[in-house]
């Protein structure tokens, strides 16, 4: 095949990133296609970063073979000369196993034609999972987000056009070129193809699972999730990972697809799917959720550093007993003084979850302002 029948075919698929911003794989591959000829890279993604995912690391350990191949229809599809696979230091199994389906590939004389690959170790921080920072980590320099534009796809790793995707991307390619684009949107009822999603501990059916996009998170939930072994009711849930805004037990009939999620005020991210009982207190998990992202920022953009910091400090002030409704009207008013005021989405990232709390769940956060005034009041 051509790389321009791929690229189409991608499109026809509908397939989007895997990697968290559910970006369409076509529109990403056009734009680097569409830079003059000369060195090209293709970066695959294995880091994954988000807390809770486990997803990536599940394909590079038990179907590398099916990773590898992906990436090579990249590389193809791109007209890339150097293939780079960059996985984190510490997996060890998913490293050797990507290693040994290399060797299975040259022992079966396949090897030929095929790209300059370059496995590469990267740590585990977070910003690491932004594109631009990783090909600076991979440039052995900074791990730090940089300036667009230009994109990777543009001007990435030494100045050249470079496609970053992430491992599940890859690996949703060979079955889309072997059996085509329409029978891979029929893998879902609603024609969508499907993602992987980790479900919490918290779940049934905890762990990794293949998941039909676009029927109702409900059904997410209960047919693949198998409902949360507590028993209980449903209280909120986080379908798409720590930066996605909480939806509560009347939302939850939205369909599972990057659309209507956004729409919804979540995400579906990179499929980490959390959920919470009608017993938990939603002004914790935002408070955890906010000191997360204090530490992981990377503190290169003072609008980002500040947000963070500020929004940790909020929510831990109001779990130990020390906060107000005044002091919890600065929420809305930090997130939306530092809109846009960052490099990269990570100053996106903590406004969804908090502001989604505060939203949905009043009554939580109404306790500890309560037990504030109480402790005043002795």
């Amino acid at each position: 095949m051509s790389p321009e029948a791929i690229c189409e075919m991608i499109g026809q698929a509908g397939l989007a990133g895997k990697g968290g911003g559910g970006f369409p794989a076509h529109r990403k591959l056009a734009l680097l296609r569409a830079q003059p000829d000369g060195l090209r890279h293709v970066v695959i993604n294995g880091g994954e970063h988000e807390p809770g995912s486990l997803k990536d690391h599940h394909l590079l350990e038990l179907h590398s073979a099916t990773v590898l191949e992906g990436a090579l229809i990249l590389a193809h599809a791109a007209s890339a000369r150097v293939l780079h696979m960059a996985l984190l230091k510490t997996s060890g199994q998913a490293l050797e196993s990507l290693k040994n389906a290399v060797r299975l590939l040259h022992d079966a004389g396949l090897g030929g034609g095929m790209p300059e690959l370059r496995i590469s170790t990267i740590s585990d921080s977070y910003i690491v999972g932004e594109e631009s920072a990783l090909l600076g980590s991979l440039e052995g320099g900074e791990a730090l987000p940089r300036q667009r534009p230009p994109h990777p796809a543009q001007a990435g790793l030494g100045g050249h056009p470079t496609l970053v995707q992430n491992v599940e991307t890859a690996a949703h390619l060979p079955y889309i070129v072997v059996h085509g684009a329409a029978a891979y949107r029929a893998l879902s009822p609603a024609d969508s193809g499907v993602t992987l999603c980790t479900f919490g501990p918290e779940f049934v059916n905890a762990g990794v699972r293949l998941v039909p996009l676009g029927i109702s998170l409900r059904e997410v939930l209960t047919l693949y999730g198998g409902g949360l072994k507590s028993g209980k009711k449903i209280k909120a849930v986080q379908p798409g990972g720590i930066s996605a805004g909480f939806l509560a037990d009347a939302e939850l009939d939205v369909r599972f697809d990057h659309a209507p999620l956004r729409k919804a005020g979540s995400a579906l991210g990179c499929g980490v799917i959390r959920a919470y009982d009608e017993d938990q207190d939603m002004a914790g998990v935002a408070a955890e959720a906010m000191a997360f992202f204090a530490h992981a920022s990377c503190g290169q953009c003072p609008g980002c550093r500040m947000q963070a910091q500020v929004l940790a400090r909020i929510m831990a002030q109001t779990l130990a007993g020390q906060g107000s409704e005044k002091l919890l009207r600065q929420v809305p008013l930090v997130v939306k003084a530092n809109a846009d005021k960052g490099i990269c989405g990570f100053i996106h990232m903590p406004g969804p979850p908090v502001l989604s709390a505060m939203e949905k769940f009043p009554a939580d956060f109404a306790l500890h302002i309560e037990a504030s005034e109480q402790r005043t009041e002795c």
